[in-house]
Formats: structure tokens, sequence, C-alpha cells
């Protein structure tokens, strides 16, 4: 049999072969163009709800804001003392406490301001009335029993008290040496009273424990702990507090529930 015969047919085959090899180049061109066009859309979509996403987060957060702003007013608002009286008041506090209520470690003396005002009335009402600060080895509450009691009366607290709270340095930046994971397994018998964000629970009597002093909350832990702190049979909160301090066996546990407390800032 010739080549001549078949070479017409061969042809023909090759023809065909080719045309087939072209669409399906064709086609395979169109199908990645479309990939690429769906793959476009898909990062633009996505692109598209991650803004919305912010926008509404970023709503979100302003709302959330103006609603804390207006708790923080209508509580200011409420607030029996007269805060231009209380700035007088506190031109000596401020020497040891700092002009912003920021607390000194050199002093001794804890941040003041951001604190509750109900918790920051009841304790110079104890400070003055020696409930705190009563123990002999408690130096630092002795120091304060006398500076307390240079407010003769409640409405001087009020005054006081009222010009502390709008007060706001800033979160203190000393984080503690502890170890936050360990602290954290401590703090679960914390929560009940001072919440679970250490903003404490007015109506279990317990202060705001975020946005303190790291050496200021170990400290005071330790003085619960020997028992310097909850000495006086009318400190009622203090009292409380011992048992619950004396869980923490060694120094190492508090300063890892301090460390814990310190990361909820």
């Amino acid at each position: 049999m010739s080549f001549e015969k078949w070479a017409p047919i061969l042809v023909v085959v090759l023809a065909n072969v080719w045309v087939v090899f072209a669409a399906h180049t064709h086609s395979q061109s169109a199908i990645d163009g479309l990939n690429d066009r769906l793959a476009e859309r898909q990062v633009a979509e996505q692109a598209a709800r991650t803004e919305e996403q912010a926008r509404v987060l970023a709503r979100y957060e302003e709302r959330v804001y103006a609603r804390q702003v207006a708790a923080r007013e209508a509580v200011l608002a409420a607030l029996p003392g007269d805060p231009e009286q209380g700035k007088t008041i506190f031109m000596v506090c401020g020497a040891c406490h700092g002009l912003q209520a920021e607390g000194r470690r050199a002093f001794n003396t804890p941040r003041l301001s951001g604190q509750a005002p109900w918790y920051l009335r009841r304790q110079l009402l104890k400070f003055r009335a020696g409930v705190r600060g009563a123990h002999p080895q408690d130096l630092t509450g002795m120091q304060m029993a006398p500076m307390a009691m240079m407010l003769s009366t409640e409405g001087k607290v009020d005054d006081v008290v009222a010009y502390i709270a709008r007060l706001d340095p800033g979160v203190p930046a000393d984080m503690g040496e502890g170890d936050s994971g360990r602290g954290e397994a401590h703090y679960t018998v914390c929560v009940a009273c001072h919440g679970r964000d250490g903003e404490g629970i007015e109506q279990q009597r317990a202060p705001m424990l975020s946005g303190q002093h790291a050496w200021y909350l170990a400290r005071q832990l330790r003085n619960y702990r020997e028992g310097l702190r909850g000495y006086h049979e009318e400190d009622a909160e203090g009292k409380l507090m011992v048992p619950l301090a004396q869980l923490l066996q060694d120094d190492e546990a508090i300063d890892d529930v301090v460390a814990f407390i310190r990361s909820l800032d």
C-alpha cells in the first residue's frame, strides 16, 4: 500500500487532530480566564465584606464608648460632693498619691483615680475611724489614718471623692513579675466578688482591681494573708478577704494572680 494512497486520509486526520487541539486549547484558555475573573470577583467581594465589617465594628465601638461616657457622667453627676472643694482638699493628698491620683511606689500609695467612688469613700471613712490601719505592723495604713482624720466631716470626704472620680491618669505600666497563666487559675476564686474583668462589684462590696499597680495589689494580698489588713473587728469586708488571701500559700501564687489581674486591662 503506497503512501500516496493514505496521504489524503492522513491529512484529514491531522487536520481534525489540530482542530480538536485548538478547540481544547481555546476552551482551556476560556476556562482559565473565567476562573481568573471568578477569583478576582471573590477577592473584591471579600474586601468589600471586610470593609463593611470594619465599619460595623467601628459604629459598635462608638456606641459602646458613648454609653460608657454617658454612664460615667451619670455616676459623676449623682455624687454628693463638690469637686471644686475636693480639689482644694486633694492638694494635701497629691503630695503622696500624685497630682492625678496615679499612685507612687516611692510613697507606697495606690492609684486612686479610676477606682469606684463608693469604695474610695468607704476606705476613707475606715481610715478616719481607725478601722483600717489598726494593726501595729501596717505602717502604710497607720500613716493614712491621721491624714483621713483631717477630713473632719463626711461632706469633706464626699468632696474629695467627687474630685478624684474626675481624674484619669491612664493605666499603670507595671504588669507584675508573676505568671499570668498560673494566676488565671487562682483568680477563679476572685471572680464572684470582683468580676470577670476585675471591674469590682458594689453589691459584693468588692473594689475594682484592674488598673491598679501590681506592687500595690501584691502588698495588699500579703497584708490580708498575714492579718495586717482585716485586723479590726469592725472591718467586715477586710475579714472576709483574710481567709481568701490565705489560699495563696506563697508569694509566687500572689505574684501570679496579680500578673493575671494586670493582664485584664
